[in-house]
């Protein structure tokens, strides 16, 4: 029998952004088998000398070449663990990769928000994605720990170009290098470290190495700062398993124990309007609406550092007044990128109410406006706006921007959601630009070839598998 997340662990992981599971069902032997299998794989790896052992042997064939896996995924406290966070009907992303503790240190960094490490489409503070790594071994602050800034899942660095084109990788600051982290110098690690979180601008966060018994699974949220830390000499490798899993359906109600509520002092404070907002959505419980019109808070929004200017958003869109509506949407056209993403996760957490509003931005001048109003339309219960459909899909077919395409098709896939959507024509545009030459590749990160807008088009596919009857012709495709 799955065992559930309690009140106070589900509101640790959305506060924390990762929670530790110990599973039940799993021995030593296993654990013992797993750091084998991984050790098998990179001494493969490395006879193997190809510039791509990491594509055809670390990653994306793990639970192929050692089927035992699945146990992991099957044991009740951790399926209980993903159900809890990401509904009954998650699934597992192809992706998967076991990554072993090196030689130098990494800076604080997010990864690329798609697998190899690139972006289709904005940040999800909801539960949509989850990652799953496990430990074979006790991890330690001597074999390579990662470290983790605690609460950061909901911010991030701006990374728009000049140029219209963007970063794929987060570093918490641009200003440090690999090299500087890397250095043999610990002390300059450890300043050049300390000044990078400095940099950010948000005072207060919470550095943590994970450090686990053997065995462990940590559930974390992908938008983590986070970054590995370098292997003692005369430590034993570490290994981390890593796994992608996605939700597929809209909460109805709470997906763990939900007896109660939580404790909204144990959550940061600037992180409380975007906690409490999951929280609400997660559950299905009614957002009590307060007055969030004052010019303070909308000062915040356009001149805060990350956090404020993130939670303000929320606090605008928990208002739901026209004045809080309207200040998201000014905002949302504003010249700083990071005024226009808190803005776009304000409005998306503002519900259906204000899709009319949002509409008209979807063919703005400028591209990092369009970017973000289709991603803030991303929201099921558009599903009831034909109008956002249409909007979506014209710019999934027409804008010349990929990341405004990757992102309408990512909003489509959330929208499809809703039951009453007329899924089948939307459907039959989706699969027709899958058709060979139509998105062709637009990157190679990890020198693998391939479309970012392709999957996102294809994450908006399998949510309208999972939430409505596909005609055969269209399964077939």
């Amino acid at each position: 029998m799955k065992k559930l997340l309690s009140d106070q662990q589900y509101a640790q992981y959305l506060a924390d952004g990762i929670l530790v599971i110990q599973p039940d069902s799993l021995t030593d032997d296993f654990h013992d088998h797993l750091f084998d299998c991984a050790q098998d794989l990179y001494s493969m790896a490395e006879g193997f000398k190809s510039k791509t052992a990491h594509l055809d042997i670390l990653g994306d064939s793990l639970r192929g070449r050692i089927p035992s896996l699945d146990r992991l995924f099957e044991d009740p406290s951790v399926s209980g663990a993903l159900e809890s966070i990401l509904g009954r009907d998650y699934a597992i992303h192809p992706h998967n990769f076991v990554h072993k503790s090196s030689q130098a240190d990494q800076m604080f960094h997010q990864d690329g928000n798609l697998p190899w490490n690139e972006r289709g489409h904005y940040r999800s503070h909801t539960p949509d994605w989850a990652l799953l790594f496990y430990y074979p071994q006790e991890v330690t602050t001597e074999n390579g720990p990662t470290e983790v800034i605690l609460g950061t899942q909901y911010w991030t660095n701006d990374f728009e170009k000049e140029d219209g084109t963007w970063h794929s990788f987060d570093p918490i600051d641009r200003t440090v290098s690999p090299k500087d982290v890397a250095s043999d110098d610990l002390v300059f690690r450890d300043n050049k470290l300390s000044e990078s979180v400095v940099s950010f601008g948000v005072p207060g966060m919470r550095r943590s190495f994970v450090t686990v018994p053997k065995g462990s699974v940590v559930l974390c949220h992908y938008d983590i700062f986070h970054r590995g830390s370098r292997i003692g000499s005369d430590a034993q490798d570490r290994f981390m398993y890593k796994f992608h899993f996605m939700r597929t359906t809209e909460p109805s109600a709470a997906a763990w124990n939900n007896h109660g509520g939580y404790a909204e002092k144990d959550v940061p404070e600037y992180i409380r309007p975007v906690v409490r907002s999951i929280w609400n959505w997660s559950t299905k419980a009614e957002t009590q609406t307060e007055s969030a019109s004052e010019n303070s808070t909308n000062m915040l929004l356009f001149n805060g550092h990350e956090a404020e200017k993130v939670g303000a958003a929320y606090l605008l869109a928990e208002s739901q007044s026209d004045e809080a509506i309207d200040n998201l949407l000014e905002a949302l056209a504003a010249d700083e990128e990071s005024v226009r993403r808190a803005a776009c996760y304000g409005l998306k957490a503002s519900g259906h109410k204000h899709s009319e509003k949002i509409l008209p931005f979807v063919k703005h001048r400028r591209v990092g406006t369009r970017r973000m109003a289709v991603y803030a339309l991303g929201n099921a219960a558009n599903g009831q706006h034909p109008e956002v459909i249409v909007g979506l899909l014209t710019a999934l077919t027409e804008d010349e921007d990929d990341l405004v395409r990757s992102n309408a098709a990512y909003a489509l896939g959330h929208v499809l959601r809703h039951s009453n959507v007329k899924v089948s024509p939307v459907v039959d545009i989706l699969t027709d630009r899958l058709g060979a030459g139509v998105e062709t590749n637009n990157t190679d990160t990890a020198l693998f070839p391939r479309s970012t807008v392709r999957q996102s088009i294809a994450y908006s596919l399998l949510q309208a598998a999972c939430n409505h009857d596909l005609s055969p012709s269209q399964t077939e495709k």
